[in-house]
This record gives C-alpha cells, sequence and structure tokens, in this order.
C-alpha cells in the first residue's frame, strides 16, 4: 500500500510512504514500515538559489530549531547516484581497457576517471586558479590604496608650504593631483570590495566542487568495487578476505579521492610561480629570489618525501590486511580457540601484528 502525502509550505516536494498491513489480525490501520526522502530542492531551484545556496535554508532551520532525523534529509541527486555514475563510467573504462590492449599495457583508472569527469574536472580548476588570481589581485589593491595614504600626507604637507609662499598654480596643481589619487582611492576601496564578494563566492563554490568531486568518485570506486566483487568466481572470492575488501572501500578509496581535490595544485604551481616572482622582482629587486630559491627547493623535497610516504602506507596496507585476516579466523574459529584456550597466544599474535603496523603508521605519519 502507497500513498503521497504533499509536505507543508511545500507543495513542489512530496514524500512517498510505504506501509504494510498486519492480515493475520485482521487490522485495518497499516503501519509505516519505510519513508522515502523528499526530492532534493536543488534540482528545481532558480539560478540565484543555486548560485547562493539557498536551497539549504530550509534544512538549516530544520537543524536549527531541533535535532535532525533521517526522514529530514533529501533524497540523493541523480547525477550523484551509484548506478548512474557507475553506467556512465563503464564506457569511459570499457574504452580504456580496449586502447591499453591492444597497446599490450595495463589500462589506467586514474584516466578513464578523469575522461569521465572532465568538464567538471576543468571547471574545478578553473574555479581554483580564479581563487588564486582573486587573491593576488586584492593584494596589490592593498598595496595601492597603502601607497595612497602615504603620498596623500606628503601631497598636504606640500600643499601647506605652497599656500605659505602663495604659489597659485603649483597649488592647482597639487589639489588636480591630490584630487585624482583621492579618486583613484575610492576606485580601489570599491575594486576590494568586489573581489573580497568574488572571493568568497569562488572560494565557496571550489570547495563546493572540490567535496562533490571527491564524493562521485568515492561513490563511483565503492559501487565499481560492489559489482566487480558480484562478479568474481567462487575461487578467486576465496584467495579474497572481506577485510581486504572492505579494506579498499574505505581506505584505498579515500587515498585516491583527496588525490583528485589536490589534483590541480601541480599546474598552478608553475602557472603562479613566474607571475609571482614578476611581481616580487618589481618590489623587492634581486632580494626576492632568496624567497623564490627557497620555494623552488620545495617541490624535489616534497616529492622525495611523497614517494617515501606512499612506500611505508603501501608496507603498511599490507600489514593491515595480514591484520584483519588473522581477526577473520579468529572470530571464524572461535570456538576452537576456546575449547584449546589459545586466547592468550592469539592475543599476542594480533598484538605483534598491530605493534608493527602502529610503528610504519607512525613513521608515516611523521614524515
Amino acid at each position: 500500500h502507497s500513498e503521497c502525502k504533499k509536505l507543508k509550505g511545500r507543495p513542489s516536494e512530496y514524500r512517498l510512504h510505504l506501509y504494510s498491513m498486519d492480515r493475520n489480525q485482521g487490522g485495518t490501520k497499516p503501519e509505516l514500515v519505510y519513508e522515502l526522502p523528499a526530492k532534493n530542492p536543488q534540482e528545481g531551484a532558480n539560478p540565484l538559489s543555486v548560485l547562493f545556496f539557498s536551497w539549504l535554508d530550509l534544512l538549516i532551520w530544520t537543524g536549527y530549531r531541533r535535532e535532525l532525523k533521517q526522514q529530514d534529509l533529501y533524497a540523493t541527486p541523480d547525477n550523484s547516484k551509484s548506478q548512474n555514475l557507475l553506467k556512465g563510467f563503464k564506457r569511459h573504462w570499457n574504452l580504456e581497457m580496449k586502447l591499453r590492449k591492444q597497446k599490450g599495457q595495463k589500462p589506467r583508472l586514474w584516466l578513464a576517471l578523469l575522461k569521465y569527469f572532465k568538464w567538471t574536472f576543468i571547471l574545478f580548476g578553473i574555479m581554483f586558479l580564479a581563487e588564486i588570481v582573486f587573491f593576488v589581485a586584492q593584494a596589490l589593491l592593498v598595496g595601492n590604496l597603502s601607497q595612497y595614504f602615504c603620498e596623500k600626507s606628503v601631497l598636504e604637507e606640500q600643499l601647506s608650504m605652497l599656500r605659505i609662499g602663495n604659489h597659485s598654480e603649483l597649488i592647482n596643481s597639487k589639489e588636480d593631483e591630490l584630487q585624482v589619487a583621492t579618486r583613484n582611492a575610492y576606485l580601489y576601496a570599491a575594486g576590494m570590495a568586489v573581489i573580497g564578494f568574488l572571493l568568497a563566492m569562488d572560494h565557496a563554490w571550489t570547495f563546493y566542487f572540490s567535496g562533490t568531486l571527491g564524493l562521485k568518485h568515492r561513490i563511483l570506486l565503492i559501487a565499481a568495487i560492489y559489482e566487480k566483487v558480484l562478479h568474481l568466481s567462487h575461487s578467486i572470492i576465496g584467495r579474497l578476505s572481506i577485510g581486504h575488501i572492505v579494506n579498499l572501500a574505505s581506505t584505498d578509496v579515500q587515498r585516491l579521492d583527496l588525490g583528485f581535490e589536490f589534483f590541480h595544485m601541480w599546474w598552478i604551481f608553475f602557472v603562479c610561480m613566474p607571475v609571482m616572482t614578476y611581481l616580487l622582482w618589481s618590489e623587492l629587486g634581486p632580494s626576492c629570489l632568496v624567497g623564490v630559491g627557497i620555494i623552488l627547493i620545495q617541490p624535489p623535497i616534497q616529492y622525495a618525501l611523497g614517494r617515501l610516504h606512499t612506500r611505508l602506507w603501501l608496507k603498511s596496507a599490507g600489514v593491515t590486511d595480514k591484520r584483519v585476516r588473522v581477526m577473520n579466523e579468529i572470530i571464524s574459529g572461535m570456538r576452537l580457540i576456546k575449547m584449546y584456550a589459545w586466547e592468550w597466544a592469539f592475543h599476542a599474535y594480533v598484538k605483534k601484528i598491530r605493534k608493527k603496523e602502529s610503528r610504519i603508521i607512525t613513521q608515516g605519519s611523521m614524515i
């Protein structure tokens, strides 16, 4: 039995209630079993509502007045559902496998992901670059505005001295110069206000695209792992442990998720570094090369540390899989372990593995 009930004040949205009836007891009143979430308001929101995230106002006010419940949450948008993401990704993945098979190479997952999220990824990179441009422009405007106040005090002092000497032509020239500087200062202040607004909007949308892009990667990869497990044969599944699969769908997917979020850093560095060097040279001269040199030394050092951290992380992942596999064996054979009183022996064995895992994780955290 199903019934549609209109939301109060939200005629465009609905909640679908699923009911069950106990026929054995002869009841006539249906019992609520499950309630589908309301339609996501972002899908039908106007451009201004999307731009300022005002489609979230109702949910925010509901959370402010009381604790949020599961039925308060909106439905997942169609472009974020796992079945839709996986369906579109399969085309790029099959094409990647076909091309690599012809060349005798292994398919590259990251390349298929880049092709699938191509336009979102490009837009995210443009907005990330725009945020840095706004930061630089704001700093330049602050510098020009500060220079105006320094020049204003000098011009006022010169005007006071010229008025004593009664130099009318020079006084008019200095007054015009002061008027132009004041007008430019107002323009600098207005530009700072506009850039501040644009920077706030761009920063919010950059983090929004970063979060949604990473979330879609995570949803997609977890769905792909789930579908792959369902298609594996019994012999291959017998060689895998549940802990290994769970580790892939949790820890490993999250690492790849973070990697795509900060992917644009590497090319933005090469774009911004020459511009920053030119601006610093025009203001400070050759002395800026000391700071630029320190910045240029950092990427090779970070690359070497990143390689070392990756090696330690892979080593830690192997130890983690071993620990999870041992724990699964202990849980499945718990009765036998209890019967022979092997608890402390297995406790010491698991503790030894965990100690080794903690040591490797600590080393990676220090790096």
